[in-house]
């Protein structure tokens, strides 16, 4: 195989799949998964699905080769040679919390134990966080492309044929008319989806959120689809809040300041990148996700806070320059939410398993022991 040839070559799953199996059956910290075949493969798809996440930017799910070389996989496979959990300040994609965390979140929504959610079990996701609008892209695979094929789309090939001829015109305005109840998201779906819920500053996050936001897939988000997104904001503003509403324009205002898109009311994936990291999450959660939207507010005030008191604390013993590479400092090592958020859900699943004692948890299914 000449170079041209390999660059072209496109790794499926199983190619990384492969290590990652080597890895479970040899790494002394996930000896208790043996005799558990059901709960390790879980724990496969979720490292290959992590992996997936963070290199293939192509969204289907196939490595080209660049990206093969970006996942690093020997690179991921010497830093878990001394430790997974245990003593590991960061753990990565082959972190069992993390991975236990994922599998507790999904099962928990999972209301029929079929290991398929529908857009019912999502709507409970963190008791409704998410908007209905949201739910529903998310459920259609705008922002992931679903891994789930229902049974009346593999007998539907003339109803394939005509989308595929609709596509082929162009972009569909507002794709709406996809019937929901014919919609699931498989396990593999929702990893990408609550990696991509929790920790929205991230390259596949950000484009995750761009893609469900962007309704005719043309690229730029115009106030017209965002309107369509923060309409159901408003109505659950005034449902649930006391206060003055935030209205659309004086939103659109806040926005433009933070992401100074190059068109003012239009905003690209290329905008988004160039914006501060710290900036995607409250663009994203104002038309998706009201209560992570008002919490950013009260999020930015306490740090506003804590960095205040860095100041004071400092001058006028140290000079300004110092002052500001403190403020720096504090900023950069700040948690990473995603690890935050898996270390405190761990936490809480240990709790509430506590009674039960000998080293198994019930992950919401009876019939089966999951080990810690």
């Amino acid at each position: 195989m000449d170079a041209a040839q390999a660059l072209k070559c496109r790794h499926p799953r199983r190619t990384v799949q492969y290590p990652v199996t080597d890895a479970l059956d040899h790494h002394f910290e996930l000896e208790f998964l043996e005799g558990h075949s059901q709960f390790a493969q879980r724990y496969i798809e979720v490292v290959v699905e992590r992996i997936f996440y963070i290199a293939n930017r192509s969204w289907d799910g196939k490595l080209t080769l660049p990206q093969f070389r970006k996942a690093d996989i020997i690179g991921i496979l010497r830093n878990i040679e001394d430790g997974i959990d245990i003593g590991v300040d960061a753990p990565g994609v082959f972190s069992y919390k993390h991975f236990y965390v994922l599998y507790c979140s999904f099962v928990e929504l999972d209301s029929n134990r079929d290991h398929l959610l529908n857009a019912r079990d999502l709507l409970r996701y963190f008791t409704g966080t998410l908007s209905r609008r949201t739910i529903s892209r998310i459920m259609m695979g705008k922002g992931k492309p679903s891994e789930y094929v229902s049974s009346r789309s593999k007998s539907s090939w003339a109803a394939r044929t005509r989308q595929e001829m609709r596509l082929s015109k162009g972009p569909l305005r507002y794709d709406l008319n996809v019937r929901l109840s014919d919609c699931r998201m498989t396990f593999k779906d929702f990893v990408w989806f609550l990696l991509s819920e929790i920790d929205k500053t991230t390259p596949t996050a950000l484009e995750y959120w761009f893609r469900c936001l962007d309704l005719d897939g043309d690229g730029v988000l115009t106030v017209y689809e965002l309107e369509y997104f923060y309409d159901e904001q408003i109505c659950r503003m005034e449902e649930d809040m006391a206060g003055d509403l935030i209205m659309l324009d004086d939103l659109m205002c806040q926005l433009s300041d933070m992401i100074r898109p190059e068109h003012e009311g239009m905003f690209t994936l290329k905008d988004l990148r160039k914006a501060p990291p710290a900036h995607i999450p409250v663009f994203v959660d104002a038309f998706t996700n009201l209560t992570r939207f008002l919490d950013h507010e009260s999020r930015t005030t306490y740090l506003q806070r804590q960095l205040a008191q860095i100041s004071a604390r400092s001058l006028p013993k140290s000079s300004f320059a110092d002052v500001i590479r403190m403020r720096i400092d504090f900023l950069a090592n700040l948690p990473n939410p995603w690890i935050e958020f898996a270390d405190l859900e761990y936490a809480a699943l240990l709790n509430d398993q506590q009674p039960q004692g000998d080293g198994q948890a019930q992950a919401g299914d009876a019939s089966s022991d999951h080990p810690m």
